[in-house]
């Protein structure tokens, strides 16, 4: 094997192994509830819940109140979310399940910072008690069938299965886009003042600040052109795009060197810095010590 050939090997394991660390942590299921006069709830710790109510009726339960559920219903428990599922005292309840970690999420949105969008307005609305995503006709009949595509997928796991997975949840995210309320959420954010745009990209920073974030995308995500989005940020933050999130990432930096013992290779690859002497650089400019300091 020639060095180019041993080059294409590592990229294709390292690239492979990256691919299974995200598809262990989904899991999908095609499940029928019967009625339960005493149902009790649960949550999960660390993955959120979609659940698509495929055939027959039955209910939601929270914590407080109970949601009946009809064929086409679609909902999301956040993690930490309490609830449970129960069929109905006359028919049993088809669900489609898709539990999916938010690291996950954040992996698939590393590329497409407008996925991670949408997943971020699904989840704040789902813990202010909005846990049903109201959907078009159309955009029940897409979600209804992307499960169904999904569940088979992982059930009989043919070869490239995971990329149709991913397909598949990519998908799942464009028709929500498309076929329901979000939209009307997202246009409503855009007639927030410049400064309230400016707020929430930095609350996404604060989240996101290990993968690439750039001008172009920022401008985006504010519905701002490049230089009408420079000036503002500037105006609000007092500083440029890029100082702020090498500021971001340094605090994080920092915090995970006081609270663990990750080598300064991993901390830095985990902030978002491509490199081990950039790192070095950006930390001692920011704080005026090495990260080294931080642990004595």
């Amino acid at each position: 094997m020639n060095g180019f050939q041993a080059l294409i090997a590592t990229y294709l394991y390292y690239y492979f192994i990256r691919f299974m660390d995200i598809f262990k942590d989904i899991y999908t299921l095609d499940t029928l509830l019967g009625y339960n006069p005493r149902p009790v709830i649960h949550q999960h710790e660390n993955h959120h819940e979609f659940f698509f109510c495929a055939e027959g009726r039955g209910t939601q339960h929270l914590q407080n109140r109970t949601i009946k559920m009809s064929p086409g219903d679609f909902f999301l428990f956040p993690e930490g979310q309490l609830h449970i599922g129960n069929g109905s005292e006359k028919e049993k309840c088809r669900g489609y399940v898709l539990n999916i970690k938010d690291s996950t999420l954040l992996k698939f949105a590393e590329n497409d910072l407008e996925f991670g969008m949408i997943f971020k307005i699904l989840k704040e609305n789902a813990l202010r008690g909005m846990i049903r995503i109201n959907l078009s006709p159309e955009g029940t009949a897409k979600i209804k069938r992307i499960f169904e595509e999904i569940i088979e997928e992982n059930k009989i796991r043919r070869i490239g299965y995971q990329l149709a997975i991913r397909a598949c949840i990519e998908e799942l995210a464009v028709t929500l886009l498309r076929n329901s309320k979000i939209k009307l959420e997202t246009k409503q954010k855009r007639k927030a003042s410049p400064e309230d745009k400016i707020d929430e990209f930095c609350r996404f920073v604060e989240s996101h600040f290990m993968y690439d974030i750039n001008v172009d995308q920022a401008a985006k995500m504010t519905n701002f052109s490049r230089s009408h989005f420079h000036n503002v940020f500037a105006r609000k933050k007092g500083t440029t795009l890029v100082k702020y999130l090498n500021s971001v990432r340094i605090m994080k930096a920092i915090g995970m060197l006081k609270n663990s013992d990750m080598g300064f290779d991993r901390i830095g690859s985990a902030c978002g810095f491509k490199s081990l002497s950039h790192f070095y650089l950006v930390f001692r400019k920011e704080t005026g010590k090495k990260p080294g300091d931080f642990r004595k």
